[in-house]
């Protein structure tokens, strides 16, 4: 009897054990059911989850609070300041009576008797091929600037264009090379047109040089009709670069601050070798529109905003609050918008305000006023900010629907 009853006693256990399994499969079938009924209906109502989660992203990505508001117009100021600034500097004015014109100048006064007037006492003696440190320092003008000729002379260096553009003394680049050469032979080097035509547009020149004549005072540079050897006055310049170097880093000083003058003049500086593939009269005409003092101001404008936006960008960073701001990623999205909606505000008004004045003016020179550096960096900073918020956006909807449709039992947070 007592076996019976263990064996009851067994079956009875495993009963209850089956009944409980049975059960625990039934509940979890249920649960299975419900939580599919549930995700097949947050399926049919995708669209609406998406709205909402990225209307949440949007919230949570919004510049509107007061200490991104603050960054922003601090932004705005400061890029508009560099707008203004940078137009006030690059202004044109008229060769010999602009203030630049006269500050450089001054600037260059005052270098030179800071440190080469004790030098200059040595030799003040000037002739063929040689200007002394005393002419060097002591005249305001340029060999190569002279535009006066001998009555008998019949030389037509210039024709055609303003002397700038025949002058490799004016070259920006090549300046450097000639025109320092010019300052301490006192001599000028031109370009002759046409010495090898490829066609009628472009055709490289030849290199010329003359002597230029001055006063006993320095004064009235004129144009020797004497040609003078390019290749002597190169041979020359090594000579007194090993023995006079005193000289040659003045006549490089000066050589810098005489196209530093030029640039914002009406003529303006021509691009680099231009005039060796150009006629003179193509290069005045292309220099009206773009010189290489729109080409400087475009590139030191890019570079300011870049900076600006830099500074900007690294301060906002610095503020960031884990308590307050989220996640850094939501929180550089912030960051993003506040530089490049300041960059567009920024560049809108000065497009609207360059437009507005030049329709009044009825002057096409003043579109010069575009912040074109500043546009380029804006556009930039746009498109950066667009690829940052949609790849941030795309990762916060694939985390808020992974958690939406990842409901693991009845009443889950995520139903």
């Amino acid at each position: 009897m007592r076996k019976y009853k263990k064996m009851q006693e067994d079956l009875d256990r495993e009963f209850d054990s089956l009944k409980e399994n049975l059960n625990e499969a039934d509940n979890q079938t249920k649960n299975f059911l419900t939580i599919n009924e549930k995700r097949l209906e947050n399926f049919d109502k995708l669209d609406e989850i998406t709205k909402d989660i990225d209307k949440e992203f949007a919230e949570k990505t919004g510049i509107l609070n007061k200490k991104d508001q603050t960054f922003l117009w601090t932004a705005v100021a400061l890029q508009t300041a560099k707008i203004y600034f940078l137009n006030k500097i690059t202004e044109i004015e008229k060769a010999g009576k602009g203030k630049k014109e006269n500050y450089l100048k001054n600037l260059q006064e005052k270098i030179f008797k800071k440190n080469f007037f004790q030098e200059s006492n040595t030799n003040n003696l000037s002739y063929k091929y040689y200007a002394s440190l005393e002419q060097i320092i002591t005249t305001p003008g340029v060999p190569y600037d002279a535009t006066k000729f001998y009555k008998e002379s019949k030389l037509k260096i210039f024709k055609g264009a303003n002397h700038r553009f025949a002058t490799l003394g004016h070259d920006p680049i090549l300046g450097y090379i000639f025109g320092t050469s010019n300052i301490l032979t006192n001599t000028i080097t031109t370009c002759v047109e046409d010495a090898f035509k490829i066609n009628n547009i472009i055709s490289f020149g030849s290199i010329s040089t003359n002597h230029v004549d001055y006063d006993i005072s320095f004064k009235n540079p004129t144009i020797s009709a004497e040609s003078a050897s390019t290749f002597e006055m190169f041979q020359v310049i090594l000579d007194r670069f090993q023995n006079d170097k005193k000289s040659v880093v003045a006549s490089i000083i000066k050589q810098t601050i005489h196209i530093a003058t030029d640039l914002y003049t009406p003529k303006g500086i021509h691009f680099p070798a231009s005039n060796l593939i150009l006629s003179k009269k193509k290069v005045e005409n292309i220099t009206k529109y773009i010189s290489t003092g729109d080409i400087i101001k475009t590139w030191a404008s890019a570079k300011i905003a870049s900076f600006i936006n830099f500074l900007v960008a690294t301060i906002h960073s610095l503020l960031y609050d884990e308590n307050t701001d989220i996640t850094r990623e939501i929180y550089s999205v912030r960051t993003s918008k506040i530089i490049s909606i300041s960059n567009s505000i920024a560049i809108s008004s000065n497009i609207i305000l360059t437009m507005f004045k030049a329709y009044i003016k009825k002057d096409i020179s003043t579109l010069k006023e575009l912040d074109i550096g500043g546009i380029f960096v804006a556009i930039s900073e746009i498109s950066k900010s667009k690829k940052l918020q949609e790849r941030l956006r795309r990762e916060y909807l694939e985390e808020k629907l992974y958690e939406k449709f990842l409901i693991e039992k009845v009443g889950d947070k995520n139903e």
